[in-house]
């Protein structure tokens, strides 16, 4: 990049100061170029000196090329040019000084940077000292009027100079901090619309610790949560290849330490300390910082984290900066609610989730566990021989069969309706007996041509259900009446027991009665034990 490339200054449509010097140039050269080419006319027709005419024309050229650069945006150059143009025009001009004096130390205080400013001031005014210093005293030795006037000019000049300079550095900081607040709120802003956006708390930390790193300009920043329970700020998101490195190894800090974040902590006020105050610690991972500020992170009045910001540089954290981070901060606490709630209600969304499935697989196993229990049941029931396995409806009279015809062998088996087709027509439709989930049994009915078989399938399914039902119950009721029954019989022969004298006696009882209510044709009771190797007396029959 050469020297004059350095001069041009970029973002022009954003720098206020910058169009407005734009501005003044373009006005001053546009009234140069107009009075020197007014001059030149003049001066050939007045037939003037050569040097008059050569200056003049100078002046024109001098005009053009100002407002050239201005144009093509070298604005730096143009306002040094024009500077130098108005100070060498003071110095070479016999006329009206004072007037292009102000001009300079004017152009001098709204254009150029400060050491050019004050390399003009001293020219002028050293050669308005010098002109001074030459005017001769009156006669009594005292100042004379002319010296008298020259002081209040030299006055006026000094006034109009610093005056102009004051004021233009005070709008120019005024402009900055604006800019800089309106930068600050649109970064803030961003960290918001983040916060807004995202529930994962993780995530919301980490970018917007490289968000306020990265525009606020700063060195490192950190963000922590409290632990209430082991009073311990624990570091949660940092930024860079360092803050990799401090949340690998779970750095903490201890809420009651002698730090800006247990002081911040402590105080629930933000922090600011530079690198030599007591204060300060410095991080080995982070040598660059030499100010920090910390700032504590609020959920009502209770303080739940800090923000920890780090710069290389001494003049950050200014009171703009502290509330943005304020402003910030809030933004935060509000984000970290937000997603624990979020964590919370996906913890209790997660946990009825998991009951949701546990009682699902407790239901299957009941439902797994009644039709083994159903199926035992019924094949127990259905292997006695008193049992009655099924009823075939012949000659408008029911009798009692076992045989299993195809079609309520298939709905048996396939667990759904069978309908045959006999011409084309509805022929035999069978369905399935089914209670809690397991097949008892089938049923199978050829109805006659005028009904549907629509209606007879519904019908049929309808009266299935409550038959497994009543079944079931019939069931349930027939082995109470045997166990009822069992009991009672062998309450019978306990109250025979009664009636015994002997051991002999009870055994005898026992095997007669067991033999009348089994109808078993041989029995056989034994005392003793057969593995100590003795030998009892007992009752056979």
């Amino acid at each position: 990049m050469n020297w004059l490339t350095r001069l041009t200054l970029p973002n022009l449509e954003n720098d206020l100061f910058t169009r407005l010097r734009i501005r003044f140039i373009q006005a001053l050269a546009i009234t140069g170029i107009i009075v020197s080419a007014i001059g030149m006319i003049y001066q050939i027709l007045q037939q003037s000196p050569v040097f008059a005419l050569t200056v003049t024309t100078i002046f024109f050229i001098v005009s053009i090329g100002l407002l050239a650069l201005v144009n093509r945006r070298y604005v730096m150059l143009a306002a040094i040019l024009l500077v130098t143009l108005f100070v060498v025009a003071s110095l070479i001009s016999s006329g009206p000084f004072m007037l292009i004096a102000v001009l300079a130390l004017i152009s001098a205080a709204t254009l150029v940077n400060v050491p050019i400013y004050v390399v003009a001031n001293i020219i002028l005014f050293g050669f308005y000292v010098y002109n001074l210093v030459q005017t001769p005293l009156d006669p009594d030795g005292s100042i004379s009027a002319e010296g008298t006037n020259g002081l209040v000019m030299l006055f006026a000049l000094i006034v109009v100079s610093s005056t102009t300079r004051y004021f233009v550095d005070t709008a120019q900081k005024a402009v900055q901090s604006a800019r800089r607040n309106a930068f600050l709120l649109q970064s803030t802003a961003e960290i918001g619309q983040i916060a807004t956006t995202t529930l994962d708390l993780n995530q919301i930390l980490n970018r917007s610790a490289e968000l306020i790193r990265d525009r606020f300009a700063y060195y490192h920043v950190q963000i922590y949560l409290i632990d209430l329970d082991d009073d311990q700020a624990v570091l949660a998101a940092a930024t860079g290849e360092e803050g990799r490195q401090l949340l690998a190894t779970n750095h903490k800090i201890s809420t009651g330490s002698a730090t800006s974040i247990g002081r911040a902590i402590q105080t629930a006020q933000p922090v600011v300390v530079r690198d030599n105050e007591l204060l300060f610690q410095r991080n080995s991972l982070l040598p660059l910082t030499h100010i920090e500020a910390a700032l504590p992170i609020f959920d009502g009045s209770e303080v739940i984290g800090i923000l920890d910001a780090q710069s290389a540089r001494y003049d950050v954290f200014q009171i703009e900066d502290i509330q943005a981070l304020q402003t910030t901060t809030s933004l935060l606490a509000t984000a970290i609610r937000n997603a624990r709630l979020f964590e919370g209600q996906n913890k209790i969304v997660q946990e009825k989730q998991r009951l949701f499935l546990d009682t699902e697989a407790n239901l299957r196993e009941i439902q797994r566990l009644n039709q083994q229990l159903t199926k035992a049941g019924w094949n127990e029931y259905l292997e006695q021989p008193s049992a009655t396995s099924g009823v075939t409806l012949g000659d408008n009279q029911a009798v009692g069969d076992e045989a299993w015809t195809d079609t309520l062998i298939q709905a048996s088996k396939n667990r759904r309706p069978v309908i045959t087709q006999v011409n084309g027509k509805s022929g035999i439709v069978a369905v399935p007996v089914l209670l809690r989930g397991e097949v008892i049994g089938a049923i199978e009915v050829e109805p006659g041509e005028e009904v549907e078989a629509s209606n007879t399938l519904e019908m049929m399914q309808a009266v299935a259900q409550r038959l497994a039902i009543s079944l079931d119950n019939a069931r349930l009721f027939e082995e109470a009446q045997a166990a009822t029954a069992q009991e009672q019989r062998i309450n019978q022969i306990v109250t025979r027991y009664q009636s015994a004298n002997s051991v002999d006696d009870l055994l005898r009882i026992t095997l007669t009665e067991l033999s009348q209510t089994l109808g078993a044709q041989h029995g056989a009771i034994r005392l003793g034990n057969i593995d100590a190797g003795e030998h009892q007396n007992g009752v056979s029959q």
